[in-house]
């Protein structure tokens, strides 16, 4: 058996609605040196169904928060280089080669973003999130497929929280170097968008944040911000 070199894990949870998930299941087959894990929050859509026809590791949980679904894989995961792959992501293979071929030089960072639907201002969100929050803050959302080495932290582990998480991670390894954004798109759903509405869900975002910057609780946000949709967290 080849060594492993990447360990790509998924918090998932009812991902049927779209069929992104058996894409990436299947293009993701094909790569050698990744072990893929994937970390369900009681789906009953029949999400384990499908994944029991791959040769993945799944892990089962009662944990209904995103952060805590991605701590247990990062537990589990056997390398140090790390892959949090947002399951309505689909993501250019050559990234995650290129990835594992310069793993030495690689720290920690995403890869560009960029929606599935086209649309002017999904867009704009797009390159505001490459070039702004991502290149020019080093905040790198779970949309961007984000990796680290577990080995840059004394504790690689994900804060606790139900919305944001992947701020605070951004936020803690930036106190250690810089993001690096690669050149290879990850392509995401804009079902959020779809489902609210692109003007609403682009308002309800800056709310977020500006209640993130005063400090709200992670469960007051998150509550308003699944209503409706229940994509991460069920309420």
């Amino acid at each position: 058996m080849s060594q492993l070199k990447l360990s790509i894990i998924f918090s998932v949870f009812n991902e049927l609605s779209l069929d992104l998930l058996k894409k990436n299941l299947e293009q993701l087959s094909t790569l050698s040196n990744i072990e893929l894990i994937f970390v369900d929050g009681g789906s009953t859509d029949g999400t384990l169904e499908l994944l029991d026809q791959y040769d993945v590791l799944v892990i089962r949980t009662t944990q209904k928060s995103r952060a805590e679904r991605l701590n247990i894989g990062i537990l589990e995961s056997k390398c140090d280089l790390v892959l949090l792959h947002h399951p309505r992501s689909i993501l250019d293979l050559r990234g995650i080669q290129h990835l594992i071929e310069n793993k030495n030089s690689l720290s920690w960072g995403g890869f560009y973003h960029q929606f599935i639907e086209e649309h002017p201002l999904l867009k704009f969100t797009s390159w505001y999130s490459n070039e702004v929050r991502g290149k020019l803050r080093s905040i790198i959302y779970l949309d961007h497929c984000i990796f680290f080495k577990k080995t840059l932290s004394l504790n690689p582990c994900i804060d606790n929280v139900v919305i944001f998480e992947d701020t605070i991670l951004s936020q803690k390894l930036n106190k250690i170097c810089p993001a690096t954004i690669l050149p290879f798109t990850s392509k995401t759903s804009a079902i959020r968008f779809n489902k609210n509405g692109i003007y609403r869900q682009l308002l309800l975002n800056i709310v977020m944040k500006i209640c993130f910057a005063l400090k709200v609780s992670d469960e007051t946000m998150n509550k308003v911000y699944e209503r409706g949709l229940g994509l991460n967290t069920k309420y």
